[in-house]
């Protein structure tokens, strides 16, 4: 079963009252070490909240009370004009598609919550060939054939510098378009979330 989640990116260098210890070589690929020192960072704003997986500084925006997003939204605009009514592009993040509790792919550097407009535009695509799907760099290709997806490794390679490209998973067309039509709603919600508090802060 695959699923897909609306997250943000809550980086510990950002979202801290000190300054974030970056780990050791030789612990950086603790999970355990990382979501440690995640904690104590963030809890210096007296946030709470748990990453989608540990390791991992993206959160689930389902997973973020009033409280909690006040306390996130305080940073992101400390120093930013407030205008419009339209803030998803001020949430570094993106999408996460998971199957099976395993995460398949996840937002890179430079993405944000708009991202899902490039994961729409891949049912309006109607090439069969293998076309760039953005989130962020590096990024990932997909090929649509016989109702499923296929997506490459993540690459910063255009795809006319591709000799060949090799699937590293595939999901079923219509139950991915059914998540995104899920993501949309639930970034509508999320987005008058935030708008309203905006007012309170």
């Amino acid at each position: 079963m695959i699923q897909l989640f609306n997250v943000i990116e809550i980086d510990p260098f950002g979202f801290s009252k000190e300054g974030y210890e970056i780990p050791e070589l030789s612990c950086s690929s603790n999970p355990e070490d990382h979501y440690e020192r995640w904690q104590k960072a963030i809890k210096t704003l007296n946030l709470d909240l748990n990453p989608i997986e540990k390791g991992s500084y993206f959160v689930d925006i389902e997973h973020i009370d009033d409280k909690n997003l006040k306390i996130i939204l305080k940073v992101i605009f400390e120093d930013v004009e407030i205008e419009g009514t339209d803030f998803l592009a001020s949430f570094n993040g993106g999408l996460i598609l998971m199957e099976n509790n395993e995460i398949l792919i996840e937002p890179t550097c430079c993405c944000d919550l708009e991202n899902l407009k490039n994961w729409e535009y891949v049912f309006e695509n109607d090439s069969s060939e293998w076309s760039q799907l953005w989130i962020g760099h590096p990024w990932i290709f997909y090929k649509k054939e016989n109702g499923k997806i296929q997506f490459s490794d993540y690459t910063e390679n255009l795809l006319s510098e591709l000799e060949s490209i090799q699937s590293v998973c595939e999901v079923d067309e219509l139950a991915l378009q059914i998540e995104i039509n899920k993501m949309k709603e639930r970034q509508v919600h999320f987005n008058n979330r935030v708008i309203k508090l905006l007012t309170e802060i």
